[in-house]
């Protein structure tokens, strides 16, 4: 758990990339929230909103761990790693590899129902696990920015 003792006593400068997906990731947040709740709906435009934002996050999670394994630095940000933050890292990243996947398989499935113009019920089961893990990490991942480059 991450606590004021956690929290560096000056706000360092945000790195560019850390700000970039921070921003980056805020209309996926909408767009989720709508082709979760018309979806559900049986709404037939949830299908341009929902493929909308997971091939947006796809992209920007996909860029940003690839930047990542690949030696890119968050330069210009000066955190203090203390073990409760390493966890957390860990977690989100976990996370992030589940929504990749529930993604894909929302993906897969929505296309299969697309095709075959019938319901897929692994469509609806992945939906709202989907929509939950997404939230969760994306509100943790903004959590976690606010804390050490706004506040």
């Amino acid at each position: 758990m991450i606590t004021v003792r956690d929290v560096p006593d000056h706000v360092s400068e945000a790195p560019f990339i850390s700000t970039f997906i921070a921003v980056a990731l805020i209309p996926v947040a909408f767009l989720f929230t709508h082709a979760y709740f018309s979806g559900k709906r049986k709404l037939p435009y949830h299908k341009v909103t929902g493929i909308s934002g997971i091939v947006w996050d796809l992209g920007m999670s996909i860029f940003y761990m690839l930047f990542r394994l690949f030696g890119g630095q968050v330069e210009g940000g000066i955190i203090d790693i203390h073990p409760d933050l390493i966890a957390y890292f860990a977690i989100h990243g976990m996370v992030a590899a589940v929504v990749i996947l529930l993604e894909l398989g929302i993906l897969t499935t929505g296309i299969l129902q697309w095709r075959r113009r019938r319901p897929n019920e692994w469509h609806r089961r992945l939906s709202t696990p989907l929509y939950i893990l997404w939230f969760a990490a994306f509100l943790s991942g903004e959590f976690v920015y606010l804390v050490y480059y706004v506040l």
